[in-house]
């Protein structure tokens, strides 16, 4: 079993693509008919490709602008002992891609006047021993120095049977400082798990019930769920244990919490996506604090802001997370100045959605009939 939590960040394949040639953006002359049919095939190719390359059983492709969906499909099955075909509505874990969400709504409290990302945590959670130098800033940008919790041995028994928010913070606050806060990088869940428990104590509702209430319903995402989603909508997670797929140990909710325990659809993360950038989830001043680099670099390649990662294609910024869970692992991208976006989900807790990613990006902004979609 694997017990990684939600980012493959650090081993992420995002940075391969400063192998690829890229080219500028040309104009389209193709009919739209006719540009619609060659996008279409040219997702398929690529999503077909590392289906089979990677031997991951299902995945769901979503690429858009400005939230309108421009293509949308499902690949491979969502279950192996049916062999359902992954329809594109499928509901996928997502992992870390939680993180914005848990950002996003520091943010509007921040907004609210009920915080500022530059309280510490001491002020927040009194009664645990967490360093006053320790900010919420450094928590969501990941420079706090915290142990990553779901690196502890306990981590198994937590995901099996549960854990107590109490027990892991209690743990992270007695764990050795990885480093002086705010003088590294190093990714850590411990940041956004604490995060959630400050949303709580802020607000006297569960994590849940905020996401629920103030981003969820608001935005309409019905496909979106802190709690497992209904087995018939939903895609069955698999690991490789050397000898092929197996069904993979499903978290317990409260041990992925606010780091990564959301699953949502390509349609609901599309929305999701469009909508944070255009300023209807935070303000644009907020945003813009999520959106900007914390000063270090990351494995994988550019920055890291509040939630997101930060990084460049063409010179053209974007923001993207990855993530990782029990059965599952996932990606979004979204370019910034054309709101140009990918979503992929797939069922393969050992699958890599980067490169699924970057091919789309090389496919389609790198074509003269296709880059007007970028």
């Amino acid at each position: 079993m694997s017990c990684a939590l939600g980012s493959r960040i650090f081993l992420s394949a995002f940075s391969i693509a400063l192998m690829f040639s890229l080219a500028g953006c040309g104009g389209s002359t193709a009919a739209p008919t006719q540009q619609t049919a060659t996008l279409a095939s040219s997702v398929d190719q690529v999503a077909q490709t590392e289906l089979q390359r990677q031997g991951i059983p299902g995945m769901t492709v979503a690429v858009a602008k400005n939230g309108t969906i421009l293509y949308a499909q499902g690949y491979g099955v969502s279950d192996l002992t049916t062999q359902q075909a992954t329809p594109k509505e499928a509901i996928f874990e997502i992992g870390s891609v939680s993180k914005q969400f848990t950002a996003a709504l520091i943010m509007q409290l921040q907004e609210e006047g009920k915080l500022s990302v530059d309280d510490s945590i001491a002020t927040s959670l009194p009664e645990y021993s967490f360093p006053p130098a320790i900010t919420l800033r450094m928590m969501l940008n990941h420079t706090s120095g915290l142990a990553n919790f779901t690196d502890f041995p306990q981590l198994g028994d937590w995901v099996r049977n549960g854990v107590s928010e109490a027990t892991v913070l209690t743990a992270v606050s007695q764990a050795p400082l990885l480093f002086q806060p705010g003088t590294q990088y190093s990714y850590s869940n411990s940041n956004f798990f604490a995060l959630g428990t400050i949303i709580e104590r802020l607000t006297g509702d569960s994590y849940a019930a905020n996401l629920e209430q103030h981003i969820l319903q608001p935005l309409g995402l019905t496909n979106t769920y802190y709690v497992l989603p209904p087995p018939s909508q939903s895609a069955t997670g698999y690991t490789n244990n050397g000898a092929g797929p197996v069904p993979a140990v499903i978290w317990d909710r409260s041990a992925a919490f606010a780091a990564g325990a959301l699953s949502s659809n390509i349609y609901d993360l599309v929305a999701w996506d469009n909508a944070l950038i255009h300023g209807k989830v935070v303000s644009p001043a907020s945003f813009k604090a999520m959106s900007s680099p914390n000063g270090f670099q990351i494995p994988a390649g550019g920055s890291y802001g509040f939630g997101l990662a930060l990084w460049t294609f063409d010179n053209r910024p974007l923001i993207w997370h990855d993530g990782q869970i029990g059965g599952f692992t996932t990606e979004t991208a979204v370019f910034l100045d054309s709101g140009f976006s990918i979503v992929v989900l797939t069922n393969d807790q050992d699958a890599n959605p980067d490169a699924v990613v970057l091919d789309i990006m090389n496919t389609v902004c790198n074509s003269a009939q296709l880059s007007t979609n970028c």
